[in-house]
């Protein structure tokens, strides 16, 4: 990348228009931040509830805690959102804050370049578009990359061939005998969907998961009401979050929330499905939140339903009229839905980000993505992950973590301004000592106990924080100036 290229010059480019690059964006205003862009991918913004199209896709924790804190919403409709409405919610708040403007959409970032002697990122577009930017954010998180399972002669499939995350819009599979490989988070929102209209399903299970009941109700006119009046609003996102938090002591052995969380899921199971031998199936052979916990009361009755089935028997191969499984037995299928989720490992992959020394972030990701508290990387000054490594949270809404992932991030920002340097890069030694302190945590945690996406190929946890949202906030919200080396 030439430098002496024409290019646009900014204070800060974004990279993503989900949840935490819209957040990023409106603080920075309020911080007097107000030369940005935002470069998406997608032909719209919304992040994940872009990508997330599928039927029934809806938010896993209630919509009072999935909406920011200086932005309640009063148009929920349900108390677990759907991704239309969620959408919708991004929607407005982009509008209200003037960000349209401010974006490039269906545009990707292929190469990111730091200048460390004029303290700038260079970054390349691909549609050959130059900027320069103090500052570089990646709004991206770590569910961006759908991953595709990787079965032996899926190219050969014949039939319609469909991913979770890339949904196509009037997708419509009535009346076709559909295969869906997964049983995690989408694949129990998606199966009850596709259920009633489908000629047959076969769901491939690889492993059973714990599933507890969804206490879901349909939001009226008072709630709406309510939610208008602000101290209403913030006390509902309180109480919310407070629920959510002590549901992360049922990750902790020995807790009287994790006994009563247990019966509560085998008790679903056993109310929710008659058939001894598909119940047998269902039991999880992991220990409750090694994997994130499905909320659904619809799940285990679509499983149950005549046309059904729970295929156990292990993948062997595709072929072209369907899959073939370890028992010798052909499934034939017109319709191929993979709800095979994310690859987490490789975050940031389609992009060249290069730092200190030329420094490839890839390279310096080889053995699994790490960030000093999931949101600077030593040796990339000036540069900010929001939802990076280790910031994933199995109990309740990622929008806790991103406001203060936020204030940390605009912080340094202000310190560089504030005392007249080029830039601000986490300290090594630091960022090091912070990643062996929560491994070891994690090492001895239930996430450590089974396969999962939290998980790296070589058995590093990269995705979950170990401790409780106020242990993270508290940690994030204020830089610890001794932390960072300015230049």
């Amino acid at each position: 990348m030439d430098p002496a290229a024409p290019h646009t010059e900014l204070d800060v480019v974004i990279l993503g228009a989900g949840m935490s690059g819209l957040c990023m964006a409106i603080q920075l205003q309020k911080a007097g931040f107000m030369d940005f862009v935002i470069v998406e991918k997608s032909a719209g913004i919304g992040g994940t509830w872009w990508d997330n199209r599928y039927p029934g896709a809806q938010v896993d924790v209630p919509a009072p805690a999935y909406s920011f804190s200086f932005a309640p919403n009063a148009d929920w409709t349900h108390r677990f959102a759907d991704a239309p409405e969620i959408q919708r919610y991004q929607q407005r708040l982009a509008q209200a804050h003037g960000l349209p403007a401010q974006m490039r959409l269906g545009r990707a970032i292929t190469q990111a370049r730091f200048d460390a002697g004029a303290g700038r990122w260079r970054l390349l577009l691909d549609n050959g578009e130059r900027l320069s930017a103090r500052f570089f954010v990646c709004s991206t998180g770590a569910l961006n990359r759908a991953r595709w399972p990787d079965i032996p002669g899926l190219a050969d499939f014949q039939g319609r061939l469909l991913h979770s995350a890339r949904w196509p819009t009037a997708t419509n599979l009535a009346g076709l005998r559909v295969g869906v490989i997964g049983t995690g988070s989408t694949a129990a929102q998606l199966v009850p969907a596709l259920a009633p209209a489908v000629a047959h399903l076969s769901v491939f299970q690889r492993t059973a998961n714990w599933v507890m009941p969804r206490v879901d109700r349909r939001y009226g006119r008072l709630d709406r009401w309510l939610t208008g009046w602000a101290p209403y609003a913030r006390f509902t996102r309180w109480a919310w979050a407070g629920v959510l938090e002590c549901s992360r002591r049922g990750f902790d052995e020995g807790t009287w929330t994790r006994r009563f969380m247990q019966a509560a899921a085998a008790s679903h199971l056993k109310r929710q499905v008659a058939d001894p031998t598909l119940r047998e199936a269902l039991v999880p052979p992991y220990p409750l939140g090694c994997k994130r916990i499905i909320f659904s009361n619809d799940y285990y009755p679509a499983l149950a339903r005549p046309q059904t089935e729970l295929v156990t028997a292990g993948i062997k191969r595709a072929t072209a009229r369907g899959l073939l499984t370890a028992d010798g037995r052909e499934h034939p299928l017109d319709a191929l839905v993979c709800a095979t989720g994310f690859d987490t490992t490789h975050p940031l992959a389609e992009t060249r980000i290069e730092g200190l020394g030329g420094q490839r972030l890839a390279d310096a990701w080889r053995d699994g993505p790490a960030a000093y508290l999931g949101i600077t990387v030593p040796r990339f000054p000036n540069f900010f992950l929001m939802l990076g490594p280790n910031t994933a949270t199995g109990h309740t809404s990622t929008l806790l973590y991103i406001e203060p992932q936020v204030q940390h991030a605009i912080a340094c920002m202000q310190r560089v301004q504030r005392e007249g340097r080029r830039w601000i890069a986490v300290k090594a030694d630091v960022a090091a000592a912070q990643d062996a302190a929560q491994q070891q945590r994690l090492a001895g945690s239930v996430w450590s106990q089974c396969r999962s996406w939290y998980r790296a190929e070589n058995g590093r946890i990269v995705a979950i924080w170990p401790g409780f949202t106020r242990d993270y906030v508290r940690a994030v919200r204020r830089p610890d100036p001794a932390a960072y080396a300015l230049g």
